[in-house]
C-alpha cells in the first residue's frame, strides 16, 4: 500500500490565500451586480469606485425626471460652501425658506439637456451645483369665491440650482 503524504504547509496557505480571493472577488461582484440593478440598503446606492456612482431615490425625484433634469454624484470640493448656498437661496426664494416644512442641500452634478430650438435655456451637462430642496411647502387655498375647485394637492416643493463655484442660480423648478 502506498503511503499518504501528508499537505505540506505551502499548499495549506496557499489553499487559505486562494479562498480568501475568491471571497473577495464573489463580493465585489455581488456589489457591482446590487450597484447596477438598483438595490438599495437604508435608501442610499452602493457605491463602487471607478464604476460610476447613483444619488440617492429621495434626490432624483419623478418630478425632477419628468422635467429632463438629472443629477450625478460630483466628486471633487464646491467652492461654496453648504451653509453660504442654503443661505443665498434663502435669499433668492424668502417665502419658500420660510413656510417649507424641510430643507436640504446636496452638492450635485446638474444635468439638463437643452431640448428646444432655439434652447429655453443653456444646455447643462454634468455642472456642479448646489440642488437646495425646500420640502412641502404649504398651497395658499384659492378663494372659494373666485375658484372653488379645491387644489388636487396641499403642499408642493422648489428645488433652486445654484452654481457651486460663485452661487448664482441656474435654475428653479417648482413641483
Amino acid at each position: 500500500m502506498a503511503k499518504k503524504q501528508r499537505p505540506s504547509r505551502l499548499n495549506i496557505i496557499t489553499g487559505i490565500v486562494g479562498a480568501i480571493l475568491l471571497a473577495i472577488v464573489f463580493l465585489w461582484l455581488s456589489l457591482l451586480f446590487q450597484s447596477r440593478h438598483g438595490s438599495t440598503t437604508n435608501g442610499t446606492m452602493w457605491i463602487i469606485p471607478g464604476l460610476g456612482t447613483k444619488i440617492t431615490p429621495e434626490a432624483e425625484s419623478p418630478q425632477l425626471l419628468t422635467a429632463g433634469i438629472t443629477l450625478g454624484h460630483a466628486d471633487q470640493q464646491p467652492a461654496l460652501s453648504q451653509q453660504r448656498a442654503l443661505f443665498i437661496a434663502s435669499q433668492l426664494e424668502p417665502d419658500a425658506a420660510a413656510k417649507a416644512k424641510s430643507t436640504s442641500a446636496r452638492y450635485v452634478l446638474l444635468n439638463y439637456p437643452a431640448a428646444d430650438t432655439p434652447a429655453a435655456h443653456p444646455n447643462l451637462n454634468n455642472v456642479p451645483v448646489w440642488m437646495v430642496w425646500y420640502k412641502m411647502i404649504p398651497l395658499e387655498p384659492a378663494d372659494a369665491a373666485v375658484d372653488p375647485t379645491p387644489f388636487p394637492r396641499s403642499h408642493h416643493d422648489l428645488y433652486v440650482f445654484l452654481d457651486a463655484s460663485n452661487g448664482k442660480e441656474l435654475l428653479s423648478i417648482w413641483v
